[in-house]
């Protein structure tokens, strides 16, 4: 008895805490984790019957399905918006991230050549994808891209 009181309090801390840290950087990675913490809890704390821990398990397993295959990395972002004519060295100096990339080349040269390659139109919102960032046309002028948002996954 006196194990599942504080099993009870410890388990409520905890769920606390993640709502708390939940409503403080509003992903769905946190979501996800205070409904993990929330069922755990219900199937520690209460004494469930056989058909009630089934289904519990199978919520678990669910929501463990949904964070690790519905969840792509650029779900959750980090972004910065750099002037075209900054090279791809102090892009990824500013931005934390590792274009691949000759460092002194321009970020609208990079991305332009890029789009070319893959068959799509330099405009507003075009996007190309690496490995750990993507860069996306932010602003053009007179056929010229002049801001570049680099786009790092988390």
């Amino acid at each position: 008895m006196e194990l599942n009181y504080y099993m009870e309090y410890a388990m409520s801390l905890a769920i606390g805490i993640e709502f708390v840290k939940m409503l403080c950087t509003h992903t769905p990675g946190t979501i996800i984790e205070v409904l993990l913490f929330a069922t755990s809890r219900q199937m520690v704390v209460e004494h469930l019957n056989g058909v009630q821990t089934l289904l519990g398990i199978i919520a678990i397993a669910g929501l463990f399905a949904i964070r690790k295959y519905l969840f792509c990395n650029f779900d959750e972002t980090d972004h910065i918006i750099c002037r075209g004519s900054q090279t791809v060295g102090h892009a990824n100096l500013i931005s934390g991230v590792k274009i691949p990339e000759e460092k002194t080349r321009l970020l609208r040269d990079v991305l332009a050549e890029r789009l070319k390659r893959e068959d799509k139109s330099i405009a507003i919102g075009a996007c190309t994808y690496y490995k750990d960032c993507a860069l996306r046309v932010d602003s053009m002028r007179d056929q010229v891209i002049t801001r570049v948002e680099v786009i790092k996954a988390l």
